[in-house]
């Protein structure tokens, strides 16, 4: 029994050491985002400024933030949809000023994923409308 043991231990340490391995190897956030790019099939497809954040013009830059915002707002709605589903009891209820501080945090918390990690359709938005600049 204790050989069993041993083995599915030692089984489960070389997988969580061999995890380990290639999560150190992703050391930057720009390496993850192509490999995500590349795991998506868009390695070709992605615009270099949009990668880079460089920007030729100020209208680019503009309509970049744009883009953010429109998908920040399609993520709040995503949120409030998700939060509505989640039963409230009377018993822990914050009332009229909870519902305001959530959609407020819940709007926030849509900005900072749409800035930061984005959901990548704040990138289509831009490579389409910036076919137009």
């Amino acid at each position: 029994m204790n050989t069993i043991n041993g083995n599915i231990d030692n089984a489960i340490m070389s997988k969580v050491s061999g995890t380990e391995a290639k999560l150190k190897n992703i050391s930057s956030g720009s390496q993850f985002e192509e490999r995500l790019a590349e795991a998506r099939g868009l390695t070709n497809k992605i615009n270099p400024a949009v990668k880079n954040k460089n920007f030729k013009s100020p209208a680019e830059k503009k309509l970049w933030d744009t883009c953010v915002e429109v998908e920040s707002l399609f993520v709040a709605k995503m949120f409030k949809e998700m939060r509505n589903s989640v039963e409230k009891t009377e018993w822990i209820n914050g009332g009229f000023a909870e519902e305001i501080f959530e959609d407020m945090l819940y709007d926030e918390y849509a900005l900072q994923l749409s800035k930061n990690s984005s959901i990548g359709m704040a990138k289509m938005i831009y490579e389409e409308m910036s076919r137009n600049i």
